[in-house]
């Protein structure tokens, strides 16, 4: 599983600003770009969690897709 990359500081990207702890988006900055923030500690790779990106492709335009569980279904009243 691809894990998720959170700004570790408030970052504008264009018109975008994205504040401590929200989750980039997918396709937003070519992989280089990452690279050099992962090393510099704008970015934080997280393995274990899971992206809203994922969870809602069909919002996000994500190409990969992360399964809601039955109970996060239920809990939103999400069709199965």
């Amino acid at each position: 599983m691809t894990p998720t990359l959170i700004f570790v500081r408030t970052t504008d990207i264009g018109d975008k600003r994205f504040t401590h702890g929200a989750e980039l988006p997918p396709d937003l900055l070519p992989r280089k770009v990452i690279d050099q923030w992962l090393d510099s500690g704008r970015l934080k790779e997280y393995p274990d969690r899971r992206s809203l990106h994922r969870l809602f492709a069909c919002f996000s335009g994500c190409k990969e897709q992360e399964p809601l569980e039955k109970a996060e279904l239920d809990a939103c009243a999400l069709p199965r």
